[in-house]
């Protein structure tokens, strides 16, 4: 018999990547999605390596959260990969009812859902956005966190649930703290698809290739090495690979733990958009914007709890990441279809 597990989100950017790593490893996946980014054709894409049962519903909305569940029987599914929520630290300082009610109450809906359901596993993705301000670089797990926006509030909120229902009810979770997510399938088969674009990376990728408008005018008076904001960039491939081994930890009686998820290197906003001019051949204006609000100067990851516990290490390049990028959005210009 084939393991099971759930995935939701499962048909967004990273959770679609995950989705087809599953498959690949012999998983019967069930994806749980509301399609309001979520693209089904990235799912019609997958359905080639393996079995994919297709959940529709929304966290929001507990009962019928349950009910979905219930007519999809669970009574296999040991494990769960909670990608769904909202990511866009901008956004969430404008909107910040959104990210409470999608990260925070759709949380705790799943949660409570797969108590009933017996589901023990969750692997949960977070957030850097979580520690705020870095205090010291790389930035390791026992970091202090204090947010400095809605979006990295709102997943600290869901870590401190997980903990409570680690504590009160049994569940054993493995939650990654993701530093910046890029790259892109290399088969093609599925990829970044929620447009206008969020990411810096895939931003300037589109710009590049005359498929978005894009201008780079972040501010650069940070005090960082050429004044923009460093970051630590990782491809969603390598991020997909620390999700399995989670799995397979999990599945084979690990200790619930946190991990950072990131490369150990920072590159600036320059730097970036450096790298994709050499790649597409397009150049860019470069005009100094104002600090956005909850932005920060620095932060990467100290990555060796991972490496020792999971045996994971990130290996993708920055420029085979973005080359892969450019392969996506060339075939794809405007994401896939729902």
């Amino acid at each position: 018999m084939k393991n099971e597990i759930l995935i939701t989100g499962g048909a967004g950017y990273i959770g679609s990547h995950a989705v087809k790593r599953l498959l690949k490893e012999n998983y019967v996946v069930h994806v749980l999605d509301n399609f309001t980014t979520g693209r089904r054709q990235a799912l019609e894409n997958l359905k080639k390596y393996g079995d994919v049962r297709i959940i529709e519903a929304d966290l929001r909305d507990g009962e019928a959260l349950k009910k979905a569940l219930r007519a999809d029987n669970m009574a296999n599914v040991s494990t769960a990969l909670h990608f769904a929520g909202v990511l866009s630290v901008s956004e969430s300082m404008q909107n910040p009812y959104k990210y409470f009610q999608n990260n925070v109450l759709g949380s705790i809906n799943l949660l409570e859902t797969l108590r009933e359901a017996g589901v023990k596993n969750i692997i949960f993705s977070s957030t850097c956005a979580t520690y705020g301000n870095s205090q010291y670089l790389p930035i390791d797990e026992k970091h202090p966190q204090q947010p400095t926006n809605p979006y990295g509030e709102s997943k600290l909120m869901v870590e401190k649930a997980i903990r409570w229902y680690a504590e009160l009810f049994g569940v054993h979770f493995v939650i990654f703290r993701y530093f910046n997510v890029f790259g892109s399938d290399p088969d093609c088969d599925i990829g970044y698809s929620s447009l206008p674009a969020t990411h810096l990376v895939q931003s300037a990728v589109r710009g590049a290739l005359g498929l978005s408008p894009f201008k780079v005018t972040c501010a650069d008076n940070f005090k960082t090495r050429d004044g923009t904001p460093v970051r630590d960039y990782i491809d969603v491939i390598d991020l997909v690979d620390a999700h399995f081994k989670a799995v397979k930890y999990l599945e084979s009686g690990g200790d619930s733990d946190i991990f950072n998820l990131g490369t150990g290197k920072g590159f600036t906003v320059y730097e970036i958009v450096d790298q994709v001019e050499k790649t597409v051949g397009n150049k860019f204006d470069r005009i100094p914007g104002e600090v956005r609000l909850g932005e920060y100067a620095e932060v990467y990851a100290n990555y060796d709890k991972a490496r020792e516990k999971l045996g994971w290490n990130p290996s993708t390049s920055l420029e085979t990441g973005i080359n892969n990028l450019v392969r996506w959005f060339r075939k794809y210009p405007d994401g896939l279809k729902n």
